[in-house]
Order: structure tokens, then C-alpha cells, then sequence
């Protein structure tokens, strides 16, 4: 089982935003009720206007995550609408290729692009919950439900 969950912003950078920040201590709190340790990727928490204006610090988070063997499960903190962005970063100069390794990548929305740029380098990922809109929002009842599958 995973037990260190990188908790990446590569579209959007609303987790960042002192309106979520209640939320966002929930769902840490959250993920350390199940045993498990959430770290931020280091420029996660920026907020919106630094992610949307820094594609190429989001592709760094992504490297950081493959390549730090404590992180076990690279967890999207919510979709977006620019993830193409990170493209250049990433495949330039097969930046992700020379650190990618098998690990737990989940999320769902504009990340949809993630899955598929992992996909062409013959990584398996999980197309489904994220951290803001999944483990942060779900009233309690509907997080029972999210846990069977999580």
C-alpha cells in the first residue's frame, strides 16, 4: 500500500487559495486518519495565478514526484484546462523519461492529458479521484463510498 502520497497541482492551483484552505486541512487530515502521509510537491500551494503563469515549475513538480523514491502515489489535487502546457518541460529533452519509474498516478479532468503523456512513456495510471474535489469535499457519507475504492 502506498504510504507517502505527493500531492501534485498540474493544472490548476486553486489548492493554494486561503477560500480551499479549510478544505485542504481536512483532506490532510483526512489522508492521516487512514495511515497515510500527504506531502505538497513544492509548488503546489502557490495559488492560481503562479500555476497558471508557470507551466514549467508544474512539469518540475511532476519530475520531483517520479524521482523521489519516498513519494509511493503521485495524487492530482484537481483537473484544470491547460495541463499541454507542461509538455515542453517534460519531453524537451526527455526530462520525465529519465526519471520515470512505476508509481500510483491518480486523477481525472484536464489530467486527462497527464494519463496519456504517461501512457506513451509505458506508465499505468488510475483515472480517477482527485485530493480537493474527492478527499476534501465529500461529506462523510459520501466519503465512505470513496474509501471502498480509493
Amino acid at each position: 500500500m502506498a504510504s507517502t502520497i505527493g500531492i501534485i497541482s498540474l493544472s490548476s492551483g486553486i489548492i493554494g487559495e486561503d477560500f480551499v484552505k479549510h478544505e485542504v486541512d481536512l483532506g490532510i487530515q483526512r489522508l492521516k486518519d487512514l495511515g497515510l502521509n500527504p506531502i505538497f510537491l513544492p509548488h503546489s500551494l502557490k495559488g492560481l495565478d503562479f500555476i497558471k503563469e508557470h507551466p514549467e515549475a508544474r512539469a518540475e513538480d511532476l519530475i520531483h514526484a517520479f524521482s523521489d523514491d519516498s513519494i509511493d502515489m503521485i495524487l492530482c489535487a484537481i483537473g484544470g484546462d491547460d495541463t499541454y502546457r507542461l509538455l515542453p518541460y517534460l519531453f524537451e529533452n526527455d526530462q520525465l523519461q529519465k526519471v520515470i519509474k512505476p508509481k500510483i498516478f491518480l486523477g481525472f479532468s484536464d489530467t486527462t492529458m497527464n494519463h496519456l503523456m504517461l501512457h506513451k512513456l509505458g506508465v499505468k495510471t488510475f483515472y480517477g479521484q482527485s485530493f480537493l474535489a474527492d478527499i476534501c469535499e465529500l461529506d462523510k457519507e459520501m466519503l465512505l463510498h470513496f474509501l471502498k475504492t480509493f
